[in-house]
């Protein structure tokens, strides 16, 4: 998971006129001061209303939870806000509807027309198809974050994303081709490259975020954890993800504000059995608790290093994507913001 923002002080356009926090203040905490009964009070009304409306109420139900998380993360005494709007994601799902009919339709067509299925332009257009659906997922991806990040606000400054959507899915599908060749060895390279792509494309009003990892730092302990992940029955990964994300936190920067992150794989490890512990009692339903435990753990082990120069910041100029994660709702994936890791 990757920490997601909300509002405070300020009108928009202008610096924020909040106080930056004491002078000299080291290291910072965000806050989520949620509580797990007024979540599942929204989640269990959510899942009613989607029962009445046949899954329609989805789109507003997600955004009230949204609207829930955001507003009680705090940092230096601010709330963050959630802009999106129910109907935003709803017409963003039906136009990624649209366009997976008229991709499938095409599929259709075209193996309607090719009837061996051993031939080298079965095959090809197979490639092509799979190639596509790979394309799509990523550009699901990056716009899905590129949207929630337009709807996120701190001090009525906006967060945004730059870049190309595009160029990010091609950067993905080379990169993914290149991790297949080699057995998966690839993979730190290609997580950092994306990674990188992502976060430096990542704007707090006019402020650019930037990183400076590179795969090649991790690659000795991911070679390791690759050997080990048999004998250790895959739990290998949880102290691989846990360093994976220190890393990140560590090299990420927003102007002279620096991150850093904590927490060990032992610790992830049981915030992960106790969520698959509550999934099992609850029967699903504790899917807010899981969230919350989630935002709040890795809050509890983030810090925020450095000041910001709120003076120089100012609202940022970019047009925000007027609907937004139809293609993401699709795919099943999701617009993280930094790369923190997914916990």
């Amino acid at each position: 998971m990757s920490f997601s923002p909300e509002s405070g002080a300020g009108p928009a356009g202008l610096p924020p006129t909040g106080p930056p926090g004491p002078p000299g203040a080291g290291r910072r905490r965000m806050r989520q001061v949620g509580e797990i009964w007024d979540l599942l009070l929204i989640h269990t009304i959510n899942i009613l209303l989607k029962w009445v409306t046949l899954n329609l109420y989805h789109f507003w139900g997600k955004t009230r939870i949204r609207e829930y998380l955001w507003s009680h993360q705090d940092f230096e005494g601010d709330r963050f806000e959630y802009t999106g709007r129910g109907k935003e994601l709803f017409f963003g799902f039906l136009k990624a509807v649209f366009a997976i009919i008229g991709l499938a339709a095409l599929a259709m067509l075209l193996y309607t027309r090719l009837t061996p299925s051993a031939s080298p332009l079965f095959v090809s257009v197979t490639l092509l198809l799979f190639a596509a659906a790979q394309y799509l997922m990523a550009l699901a991806g990056y716009t899905a974050r590129g949207y929630l990040l337009s709807r996120t606000s701190w001090r009525r400054i906006r967060f945004g994303q730059t870049g190309s959507p595009s160029g990010y899915a091609v950067l993905t599908i080379t990169r993914g081709l290149l991790t297949l060749i080699t057995l998966g060895l690839y993979w730190p390279i290609r997580r950092h490259i994306l990674l990188r792509y992502k976060i430096e494309n990542t704007l707090f009003g006019t402020e650019k975020f930037s990183y400076t990892g590179a795969g090649r730092d991790l690659f000795g302990f991911f070679a390791l954890s690759y050997l080990l992940t048999l004998p250790t029955l895959g739990l290998i990964w949880f102290w691989y993800m846990a360093r994976d994300a220190a890393y990140v936190a560590s090299n990420t920067r927003l102007g002279a504000m620096r991150f850093a992150l904590s927490y060990t794989g032992g610790q992830l490890l049981w915030l992960r059995l106790g969520n698959l512990l509550i999934s099992i009692v609850t029967l699903g339903l504790g899917y807010p608790w899981m969230t919350l435990r989630n935002v709040k753990f890795l809050f509890e082990h983030l810090r925020l290093e450095g000041e910001l120069d709120y003076e120089t910041i100012l609202q940022g100029q970019a047009d925000a994507p007027r609907s937004g994660e139809g293609l993401a709702e699709i795919f099943g994936v999701s617009g993280a913001f930094l790369g923190l890791g997914r916990i």
